[in-house]
């Protein structure tokens, strides 16, 4: 692990100094990092930062950044440790709370794991909200564009309407990955305690779960 760390580390640095040699100034940061941290354009998306900070007040607003942003980081540690011996899995739910909590997501963000769902199909057994999520996502899909209509486009609407709709596509995603790891922890309690039980002359029967 601390290999892994170090040879991280070590590429993300040389890609610093890298990119300082083309430009030979550090003014790239602001452009890049700086940037997603200090989220400066409020310009409307499909994310939940924009319609918060433009309501919010000067004062609060580096507190708030940092209650934000953590979301995309505190995740790590304990599904880090808990998923330990499932680095895929542990990457594809990463994956999807970036596309979640960042500050600046896209279509092209979410749009990326679910293309990988099929992957984890063995899951979805244990699914408990399927219904409810794909009902989520389409009357979402659907909303947020005709939304976007009412509000820029025609003004018969506010940002209330079109943050409504970007809260429940969130909300819809949320509920996706806390479902896929409910499946993932009863999928493996499932085949601990089945080999538990299973015995044939004295020997455990290896079971696998399709």
């Amino acid at each position: 692990m601390i290999t892994t760390i170090g040879i991280f580390a070590a590429c993300v640095v040389g890609l610093l100094v890298l990119s300082y040699q083309f430009e030979n100034s550090w003014k790239f940061l602001s452009g890049t990092y700086l940037f997603i941290l200090n989220v400066p354009d409020l310009t409307p998306n499909v994310g939940l930062f924009w319609y918060f900070f433009t309501e919010m007040f000067d004062h609060f607003r580096l507190f708030f950044i940092c209650v934000f942003q953590i979301n995309a980081f505190i995740y790590l540690v304990p599904l880090s440790m808990k998923l330990r011996n499932d680095p895929a899995f542990l990457l594809y739910i990463l994956m999807a709370l970036t596309a979640i909590f960042k500050s600046y997501p896209s279509y092209g963000d979410s749009a990326v794991y679910l293309a990988l769902l099929p992957v984890w199909s063995h899951l979805l057994t244990y699914v408990r909200n399927g219904l409810i999520i794909a009902a989520m996502f389409f009357v979402v899909t659907l909303l947020m564009p005709v939304m976007w209509h009412l509000w820029i486009i025609s003004g018969s609407a506010n940002a209330n309407f079109y943050f409504a709709a970007t809260l429940a596509y969130s909300l819809a995603q949320i509920l996706l990955v806390t479902d896929l790891l409910y499946g993932y922890l009863r999928r493996e309690f499932d085949l601990r305690n089945s080999e538990k039980d299973r015995m044939v002359d004295g020997k455990p029967i290896p079971v696998e779960l399709q």
